[in-house]
């Protein structure tokens, strides 16, 4: 694999830290959830076409692939969804923008264009406008820990 600028400088690591961060109570309580999503899962395999996916597809399947959720928990998430109070985490984008399944355009999208998200990509990939951009440039053995 070629060494490109930004590659294995710890945007995923970045990703697991301040979910974990979320889970123990110590950052962004307005979010009632907060999902990480690795959009490099996001494939043609894992979601077959012949079927248009929302959001909670894709977070049920990612979080509980094995077990039916209740309609309280469906109910529950949406109202979640609807009121802004869910933070999606999208990493990787650069691995995914080159072949978004057609089948998860739409989800993908109305998740980026209405609901709080941080997405991670690697610079020359992404070409999307947003307000607030953040540059990671790296982790020491001290910072890890």
């Amino acid at each position: 694999m070629r060494n490109t600028p930004n590659t294995g400088i710890g945007k995923s690591t970045f990703c697991q830290y301040v979910t974990y961060r979320w889970a123990k109570g110590q950052l962004w309580p307005r979010y009632e959830l907060v999902v990480l999503i690795h959009l490099r899962k996001l494939t043609h395999t894992r979601y077959p076409p012949g079927k248009e996916y929302s959001p909670f597809d894709i977070l049920k399947k990612e979080y509980s692939p094995y077990d039916d959720l209740s309609k309280e928990e469906k109910q529950h998430f949406n109202e979640q969804y609807k009121t802004g109070k869910v933070l999606w985490i999208l990493d990787g984008y650069d691995e995914f923008a080159q072949n978004i399944p057609a089948q998860l355009k739409d989800a993908f999208d109305h998740v980026r264009e209405t609901q709080h998200h941080i997405l991670t990509s690697r610079p020359y990939a992404i070409a999307l406008p947003y307000d607030v951009k953040m540059e990671i440039i790296g982790f020491t053995d001290d910072n890890i820990a």
